[in-house]
């Protein structure tokens, strides 16, 4: 987004023209802006904003000779507002000890910024340093206002893994439906994009996946669909890709001990072995379900 600073200054009621404090103020945001200074960035771009939102509320003059320059005077007190939220976006990422200060701000300022994309990540890396509880507590603040936002359902979703199986399957799933219907942000290279978008796609997939599998569930067919559609997002992490297949080897042979289908469980043996070559946590376990699911299909068939 590029902003300017128009020429004009505020119109008075009557008509004339003078320099107000909106002027002076948006100036001097975007010197501290440049100068990464958290400290007036915050209080500046909270003025400004309050300053550009007062003044877009003045009514159209009656006076035909003063309309178009009405009119240019409301396109730059939107520009201001968006830079306000920029600002403040902006130096969050580049000041981890005011990252967190600086989002919430943002928030406050307007919780469905469209700069939010730029410090989510940011901000709830550094709630995930102080804690997970609070990590969750502030994707839970993004979500609410911004019901779409992938950080903050990549990191709900990751965080109710353990403890609620069933939260995190469902912000998983929506995590899924936002990634795929999102079009890239303005500022964001395409090569960063489609990056951000194959770590969010691959988290989404694998923890659908996974927690499908879990008790009491158990929706075998779930696990295998979305644990297979996962696959290419997350080939390169070793640990992810053992898990997965150790999932996939579970879903499959449950698949085709419940319906009698032989080439299922024959998948599920193979996935086992495919999870049993990589070491991780579930290396062990996988090689004894493989050695059990090769036992019953040579087993007599009764």
């Amino acid at each position: 987004m590029k902003f300017w600073i128009t020429a004009l200054t505020a119109l008075t009621l009557a008509g004339g023209l003078m320099a107000n404090q909106l002027d002076d103020d948006y100036a001097k945001l975007k010197d501290a802006q440049s100068k990464k200074d958290a400290d007036a960035v915050k209080k500046l771009a909270l003025d400004t904003s309050k300053l550009a939102k007062t003044e877009s509320a003045t009514p159209q003059p009656s006076d035909a000779s003063q309309v178009a320059d009405w009119k240019t005077r409301m396109e730059f007190t939107k520009e201001v507002q968006l830079f306000a939220e920029y600002s403040l976006a902006s130096t969050a990422i580049t000041d981890s000890a005011r990252v967190v200060d600086l989002t919430e701000a943002l928030l406050d300022l307007n919780p469905k910024s469209q700069y939010l994309t730029l410090c989510a990540s940011t901000y709830l890396e550094a709630l995930a340093k102080e804690s997970p509880a609070k990590e969750i507590a502030g994707a839970e603040k993004i979500l609410t206002a911004n019901s779409s936002n992938e950080d903050a359902l990549d990191a709900l979703a990751r965080g109710y893994q353990s403890s609620s199986p069933a939260k995190a399957n469902t912000y998983a799933t929506r995590l899924i439906a936002a990634m795929k219907g999102k079009a890239k942000p303005e500022g964001v290279t395409d090569a960063d994009w489609e990056r951000k978008k194959d770590a969010m796609l691959g988290d989404g997939y694998y923890i659908a996946g996974a927690t499908a599998c879990a008790a009491p569930r158990n929706a075998w067919v779930d696990c295998d669909r979305d644990l297979r559609a996962a696959l290419p997002y997350i080939k390169a992490d070793q640990r992810m890709l053992g898990i997965t297949y150790f999932y996939l080897g579970l879903a499959n042979y449950q698949i085709g001990r419940l319906t009698g289908d032989r080439t299922k469980m024959q998948e599920g043996a193979k996935y086992s072995d495919q999870s049993a070559a990589i070491s991780g946590p579930m290396q062990q376990q996988a090689y004894k379900n493989s050695q059990a699911i090769k036992a019953e299909l040579a087993a007599p068939r009764r």
